[in-house]
């Protein structure tokens, strides 16, 4: 049953069609500036290139394409070439698209997704220099059994070094044992004051990857610490908020027991029950004690059982830092990145298909949601969420049917083989299975959208 409450107000719900028209607008006019620019080095006429859809406000004509800001500009653009028409052609001339050579259709066809590919770069490698918050490499969970307990690494630990390279960020620890291929490794961790050096030879395990994939992976069997006993916000009309809690605080002792860790924090709450608890926070310089009663709320288990859970009404700072690169660094890392996130995107389209992995795609209501909620965390998030984007629906394109990039680029392949064009009959009939399976796509994933708002996903 849909839960009104969970419904955004109308201040965020503009706020998130603003963001989305942004989002899909900017790749829609990239994709589009692809094949302009494509058109023009092909010698094909360009009537129209706009920014935006609908009535024009502003326009000048340079040489022959006249070019234009329309009335809804955030739905990104288009460009309109002569002869694109079966029945244009022939009075296009030497400057209409269809009469070009296939290979030069081929060039203007997969230029716009060529341009998202790099626009995906481009936003890659500003977010890297801008940097994003990543965790530090500070140890939490040591598991039993595993290399890291045999070789002495405790709760707490920094690491600082591996194998003679400088660690700043808990992703370079992960990055470098899994290249370890169970090879050995020299470990250097600060515990307190003191640098201790550790030998420690990772341990090869089957472990499932994001695609489900089951592969051996070596393993040291160490988490980082993902949240430190620092308040980041307060729920209003909860029990913290109504106790004078605020952002910032410090929580160092509950019910006369020490914090270090944020999972003390849960674990005493969890134990209180409905028992009153007295929090004991630093405040800038000063000492604070809150008495409150943490409510009680229902929730579902992994099993979809419901279970009785013990709120305050706070969320955690996360223990991270700023990871950030220069410009040479930080194009490798974006080209590394848009590369992990296009093979990852075509597999998973792959296993969807194939049924080996469940289908969890979003359609524009699902990327609206995700849009507003990856905002709200920062404008390089926001980047780095176009960019994916950008990536997508490059793929998305690609796909051989006759509405898309892909289809027109299939026709004209058969084209340069055969020399000769496809009959139209046959180009029509393949445009409305295209058009067909399209809007079948969207209402599938527009209704995995809808349930997932339903059942408060």
């Amino acid at each position: 049953m849909l839960d009104l409450e969970k419904l955004v107000p109308i201040t965020d719900f503009i706020v998130i069609v603003f963001e989305i028209l942004v989002t899909i607008g900017l790749t829609i006019f990239v994709h589009e500036l692809g094949h302009f620019l494509a058109a023009k080095r092909m010698g094909v006429k360009v009537e129209k290139f706009a920014i935006g859809w609908g009535p024009k406000i502003v326009s000048f004509k340079y040489r022959e394409t006249e070019y234009l800001i329309a009335l809804f500009v955030f739905l990104g653009g288009y460009c309109k070439m002569a002869g694109e028409a079966p029945e244009d052609a022939a009075a296009a001339g030497e400057g209409g698209f269809l009469n070009k050579a296939p290979f030069q259709k081929i060039f203007i066809s997969v230029s716009g997704v060529v341009m998202n590919a790099i626009f995906a770069v481009f936003l890659m490698w500003v977010v890297f220099m801008a940097g994003t918050e990543v965790l530090k490499p500070v140890v939490d969970e040591v598991k039993k059994g595993y290399p890291a307990q045999a070789a002495g690494l405790q709760r707490g630990d920094e690491i600082i070094q591996i194998n003679n390279e400088k660690i700043k960020y808990w992703n370079q620890v992960t990055d470098i044992i899994g290249a370890s291929n169970g090879v050995p490794v020299k470990l250097i961790a600060r515990r307190g004051d003191k640098e201790m050096t550790f030998d420690i030879k990772p341990v090869m395990e089957e472990a499932e990857d994001v695609l489900k994939e089951k592969k051996l992976r070596p393993f040291l069997g160490i988490t980082p610490v993902t949240f430190v006993p620092e308040v980041e916000s307060v729920t209003d009309k909860y029990p913290a908020q109504e106790a004078g809690m605020k952002k910032g605080d410090i929580i160092t002792g509950i019910n006369g027991k020490k914090i270090e860790y944020w999972d003390d924090i849960t674990d005493a709450i969890k134990a209180s029950g409905k028992k009153k608890v007295m929090v004991k926070v630093l405040r800038g310089k000063k000492i604070m004690d809150f008495a409150l009663v943490p409510r009680v709320e229902m929730i579902e288990d992994q099993d979809k059982k419901k279970i009785e859970t013990f709120r305050i009404g706070i969320s955690p700072k996360g223990n991270t830092v700023m990871e950030k690169y220069g410009p040479i660094v930080a194009f490798e890392k974006a080209s590394q990145q848009t590369w992990y996130f296009t093979e990852l995107t075509v597999k998973s389209l792959y296993k969807m298909i194939t049924r080996k992995i469940e289908p969890d795609v979003a359609g524009p209501i699902g990327v609206a949601q995700i849009a507003y909620k990856v905002a709200k965390t920062g404008f390089i998030n926001l980047l780095l969420l176009i960019s994916i984007i950008n990536i997508n629906l490059a793929l998305f394109n690609l796909l051989p049917l006759v509405p898309f990039d892909g289809g027109l680029i299939m026709l004209f392949l058969i084209e340069a083989v055969t020399k000769k064009q496809v009959p139209q009959k046959v180009q029509q009939v393949m445009m409305e299975i295209g058009w067909a399976l399209v809007i079948l796509l969207i209402v599938f994933v527009s209704y995995g959208d809808i349930m997932r708002i339903v059942k408060g996903g």
